[in-house]
């Protein structure tokens, strides 16, 4: 059971749910959704998300998943966030083969790169990659002594990431995977 984020195509859910492609109005995706109502059992509900004339939002094992459109009502962005009040284990979310979620960032940085993606070095617990975002919610803060800055950073995991449509054509992270092998011949 693994969400799998599609660079410059969209997310494929995990089966039996379909595969999202971005440029698909709210209706489309509704539409696609709808048949799988039993597993979604809190539904597909509207969200809020600044800049978007629609979102929607809905929940899998461990995890937040939220869809979102551009200006002209085309779904064009997904987010996925760690679900700290769900009990299960969390679904994983795949980007190129790696689980993105719940790993130490040096690690996923490390394997991304193992690929041969241009990865930046995450800077104050995010990281951009071309059209992928990930950030991770804000540690509690722990008290210290007065007017002292921790020397550096200790490790972190990612809690979220966004993927949106593809920002640069000739970024090695975009290309897309295909779904269907019919397609990489196009």
């Amino acid at each position: 059971m693994t969400i799998d984020l599609l660079p410059g195509h969209g997310v494929r859910l995990p089966a039996p749910l379909p595969e999202l492609r971005f440029g698909l109005t709210e209706a489309a995706v509704r539409g696609l959704l709808a048949p799988h109502g039993e597993l979604l059992p809190d539904g597909v509900r509207n969200t809020f998300v600044c800049g978007c004339r629609w979102a929607l939002a809905f929940q899998l094992p461990g995890v937040s998943v939220t869809l979102c459109s551009d200006d002209r009502d085309r779904f064009r962005g997904v987010g996925v966030g760690r679900n700290p009040n769900d009990d299960r284990p969390a679904c994983p979310v795949g980007y190129h083969g790696i689980d993105l979620l719940g790993w130490p960032a040096n690690e996923l940085v490390e394997a991304l790169r193992a690929e041969g993606l241009p990865v930046p070095d995450p800077a104050h617990g995010t990281l951009r990659l071309g059209s992928l975002y990930l950030s991770r919610h804000p540690a509690p803060r722990r008290p210290s002594a007065p007017g002292r800055k921790p020397r550096h950073e200790g490790p972190f995991t990612f809690d979220v990431v966004f993927l949106s449509e593809r920002a640069d054509p000739s970024d090695p992270s975009e290309r897309a995977e295909p779904s269907d092998p019919s397609e990489a011949t196009e």
